[in-house]
């Protein structure tokens, strides 16, 4: 079980010995290559061989591009790696509106209770009752768009009312990183079963390669919520400690079919349960993450 995440941070060469992937900066380290889920690449003074870059591709390794401010603007994926993907293809195409609907209600419902469980995780009581309430009135489709309603006043409440997702502040450059960490895995998860990123089941932004990801990472959001909100203050410097952390949100705990797992297994269990609510046609097979208190999994 991959579980590892690198994040390279200075001038470095990448290659591969003994399918071990060798990391030469000052001195040289070796990991192995079926421990590692994601690798970000930071800075521009990387060098990589294509032998490292097919060997990720073969073990499903998802790697990160980053720009001038360090926050991922790429990823690469394994390409075409299911067995019967056309099956699952026609499988996606084929389904009915009113199915897509109901999916997209369970998102967003699941999404809105997480966003409740936050805020009484940081003493909103009040407010976490107030979304819990709303959750419940989520439509099929959500028509009526809850989401972006409870998403108003979770932000207002969560980070104060003077909040907004569009100030360039260590808050938002913090959720729109680990955002972007969590985004890439599930684009390696969907893609890894089959799917066409493109065709999602509410998104459907013809400039978007990736609707179907960005439909599935709605209820993970508010465990990078929960993480800003309990490390990072004012004063801070978006440094690479913080990245690295954040990286790590993979490997928190979050709670699926009923057991406790990381991130990253709760995303390819959501993915799987995917294709079961599509292959017997009955939406209430799709599973999705319920947040927990911050807490690194323990592979066991």
């Amino acid at each position: 079980m991959s579980w590892r995440s690198v994040v390279i941070t200075r001038p470095t060469k990448l290659s591969v010995k003994n399918r071990q992937l060798k990391i030469t900066q000052d001195e040289e380290c070796t990991i192995p290559i079926e421990d590692i889920s994601s690798i970000v690449l930071e800075t521009p003074q990387i060098s990589i061989s294509s032998k490292v870059m097919s060997l990720m591709a073969d073990n499903k390794v998802i790697m990160y591009s980053c720009d001038d401010k360090h926050l991922p603007n790429g990823i690469f994926i394994p390409f075409a790696i299911h067995s019967r993907e056309l099956k699952i293809i026609k499988s996606q195409l084929n389904q009915t509106e009113s199915f897509k609907k109901r999916c997209w209600q369970l998102v967003i419902m699941r999404k809105i209770l997480n966003q409740a469980e936050v805020l009484k995780m940081c003493k909103k009581d009040f407010m976490g009752t107030h979304l819990e309430e709303m959750s419940k009135k989520v439509n099929s489709g959500d028509t009526q768009n809850r989401e972006a309603i409870a998403a108003k006043e979770y932000f207002q409440s969560l980070f104060a009312n003077r909040f907004a997702r569009s100030y360039d502040d260590i808050y938002n450059i913090c959720l729109n990183y680990g955002y972007s960490i969590i985004r890439g895995a599930i684009a390696r998860s969907v893609v890894s079963y089959g799917y066409i990123p493109a065709i999602g089941i509410h998104h459907k932004s013809e400039l978007n390669n990736y609707n179907l990801v960005d439909d599935f990472m709605e209820p993970f959001r508010p465990i990078v919520d929960l993480w800003v909100k309990t490390n990072i203050t004012n004063d801070l410097k978006f440094d690479k400690y913080i990245r690295a952390e954040l990286v790590n949100l993979l490997n928190l705990d979050v709670k699926i079919q009923g057991k406790v797992q990381s991130v990253n297994n709760a995303i390819n269990i959501m993915i799987a349960s995917y294709t079961t609510a599509i292959t017997q046609n009955d939406y209430k097979k799709l599973e999705l993450p319920e947040v927990l208190p911050i807490k690194v999994h323990s592979y066991e």
